[in-house]
């Protein structure tokens, strides 16, 4: 079963911080996925996150929306054959500074940029860059990686913010409602919050498939991507998840994902190789790897 933990609170060395590690190391390695409360969330930024922003969007004119651009990790993104149910929004970031959610609000509603948009997403993206260094911390320091590597891997700020919703309906599957079938994400992590309305179904290491509850606000589905599944040598595999959505509801959820810094090269960390685990992936470059 996918291990659940309560990060709430939690410091660095603190009480509750080796056993919270322990469990998040142990179901990633397992399945490559673990369940986090968090509170990245607070009751305002969900509400302005899932109550306005993104219901703002994905109402609008397909025409405004496609002004996004488009490409391997920026923009809009409507019905496609691995998603044909879903559309999505993916605002691609490569500073701190929230350069790129403010031009594409500008892009989006050209005559005022959505001034709250681009703050409550950006907002959204600073909360979530926290809880992703403290989960890469926990994960790489479990498995005896040196600080001077979990801090080198921790200097890309790169991330991208992705609202998403089924819009367009389901799409009936052997008697069942898929609108995104299984697949893995080309990330390093990717921190999932659902509202109101479960869909994300994660497999685990036996083949079989749990959905993710959506009752809990403070709840994070932590999936593994194709890229730390590079960087721990094999030991945390990518995780395959879909999405079922109820077509009687409507359902939004975000994800936050993070990335290598572009032109950088992707590769096992160097503790993780030798003493009986050998070197399972040639280094690669991220540009290339997301082009191809």
């Amino acid at each position: 079963m996918i291990g659940k933990v309560d990060l709430r609170g939690l410091q660095p060395g603190g009480p509750g911080w080796e056993e919270a590690k322990t469990v998040v190391t142990a179901s990633m390695e397992a399945h490559g996925a673990v369940l986090v409360s968090h509170s990245a969330f607070g009751p305002d930024l969900r509400q302005a996150l899932f109550g306005r922003a993104a219901p703002e969007f994905f109402a609008l004119p397909m025409d405004s929306k496609q002004r996004l651009v488009s490409g391997p990790l920026n923009g809009y993104l409507g019905p496609r054959p691995e998603a044909p149910a879903f559309e999505s929004a993916r605002v691609f970031e490569r500073t701190l500074d929230g350069r790129v959610v403010r031009n594409s609000a500008d892009v989006v509603w050209p005559d005022d940029g959505n001034p709250t948009f681009r703050d409550t997403v950006t907002r959204y993206a600073e909360n979530m860059l926290d809880l992703k260094r403290m989960l890469v911390t926990m994960i790489l320091e479990s498995m005896g990686v040196r600080k001077e590597h979990v801090d080198t891997f921790l200097e890309s700020p790169n991330y991208s913010v992705r609202p998403s919703t089924p819009h367009y309906g389901p799409l009936a599957e052997m008697g069942n409602e898929l609108s995104m079938i299984p697949h893995r994400d080309c990330t390093v992590l990717s921190l999932i919050a659902q509202h109101q309305v479960e869909g994300l179904e994660l497999q685990l290491a036996d083949g079989s498939w749990i959905a993710v509850p959506a009752d809990d606000p403070d709840t994070f589905a932590v999936v593994a991507g194709d890229l730390i599944q590079v960087v721990t040598n094999g030991r945390v595999p990518a995780n395959l998840h879909r999405v079922r959505t109820p077509s009687d509801r409507e359902r939004y959820s975000v994800q936050f994902e993070s990335r290598p810094k572009c032109g950088s090269t992707v590769h096992p960390v160097p503790d993780l190789v030798g003493d009986g685990h050998p070197l399972r992936y040639n280094p690669c470059n991220f540009d290339e790897y997301i082009n191809f």
